[in-house]
């Protein structure tokens, strides 16, 4: 048994809120700036001071374990686990087994990204206090769709999973901190939703309602969703604030503003206002991007004017001109305007 608290990635899902990016990807592996959702899950447990970490993946995703191995953070140990059918995240969490035994665990939808914020501050307040469980909060304006606390201090008082009636503003972010007692209830009898997924906000409810305490404090970062086109569109343009330029080679072109590329990429006879980020191995002739545009691996764009837009690995795009977008591989265009 370890005092020191275990953290969980939870990588599984249909990810359907992110068609048609997936399922050609898993939805770890969507980008943002380039670099796969679960690389940012992974860095946030880090940044908390949490160096054993535990990926769980989807039943038969191969492609997700290997990418989370690689991308484990200086210091960290990183191991998988599988969830073998989609039953929501509290199974996902008992998925991790024996890791679990008397742990203290932090939970991480892998498709939230938080920016900025004092994480760290609200795990160390937890470990201290006597809650069962611990909530990060922020604020929303969508309170029905999303599970709403009540807060009283660092108190939690009530908790409610899409209220009709709101009695508050302040959403669980989709990291959830876990006392022994809270992991042990999820794993032997958590709330099961009608849909028969095991519900981890809600087996923290049922706690609640027993009379047991959960603690909670105000996330004051951003809150991003990356489990949705919008949101990860969102995601990428508040990201992309903090680029840094990268020089890269070009021909007949201009560039206003802050931009960078990978090796090998191309750029001929174009115009880039950034930000803008160009993946690896990217050919770019006649086109107008930015600003808030990211071009992953290999795409391969001619005659294109694009603002605000995610273009994923391997795309080719001709004599297009689109605002507000995510274009899939195969050149789907969705727009999220």
């Amino acid at each position: 048994m370890s005092d020191r608290p275990l953290g969980v990635l939870l990588t599984g899902g249909l990810g359907t809120r992110l068609q048609p990016l997936t399922p050609a990807l898993s939805k770890a592996m969507v980008p943002l700036l380039n670099r796969p959702l679960v690389a940012y899950g992974l860095e946030l447990l880090a940044s908390m001071g949490i160096d054993e970490l535990v990926v769980v993946t989807g039943g038969g995703d191969s492609r997700t374990g290997p990418v989370a191995l690689a991308a484990a953070p200086p210091g960290t140990t990183v191991t998988l686990a599988e969830q073998p059918q989609p039953l929501g995240p509290g199974d996902a969490l008992a998925s991790v087994g024996t890791q679990l035994d008397g742990r203290t665990v932090v939970v991480l939808a892998v498709d939230t990204v938080l920016r900025g914020g004092d994480l760290a501050s609200q795990l160390e307040a937890f470990m201290q206090s006597d809650a069962v469980a611990w909530l990060p909060l922020h604020t929303t304006d969508r309170p029905q769709q999303m599970g709403i606390a009540l807060l009283d201090g660092d108190r939690i008082t009530a908790l409610e999973e899409k209220p009709q009636q709101p009695r508050s503003n302040l959403a669980c972010v989709g990291l959830w901190l876990l006392a022994p007692e809270a992991v042990e209830r999820v794993r032997t009898n958590p709330v099961i939703t009608p849909k028969g997924e095991h519900d981890l906000t809600g087996t923290i409810a049922a706690l609640l309602n027993e009379g047991l305490p959960v603690g909670g404090r105000v996330f004051e970062g951003a809150w991003m969703d990356g489990g949705a086109l919008g949101g990860l569109l969102a995601a990428q343009l508040e990201l992309l604030t903090d680029l840094v330029a990268v020089p890269f080679e070009s021909t007949d072109s201009t560039i206003d503003g802050v931009a960078a590329a990978g090796s090998g990429t191309q750029v001929l006879r174009s115009q880039l206002r950034g930000p803008v980020l160009l993946g690896s191995g990217v050919r770019i002739e006649n086109c107008v991007l930015g600003p808030g545009v990211v071009i992953a691996d290999d795409a391969d764009l001619r005659d294109v004017h694009l603002e605000r837009a995610l273009v994923a690995p391997g795309a080719t795009l001709r004599g297009i001109e689109q605002h507000d977008v995510v274009i899939t591989t195969t050149g789907e265009i969705v727009s999220v305007a």
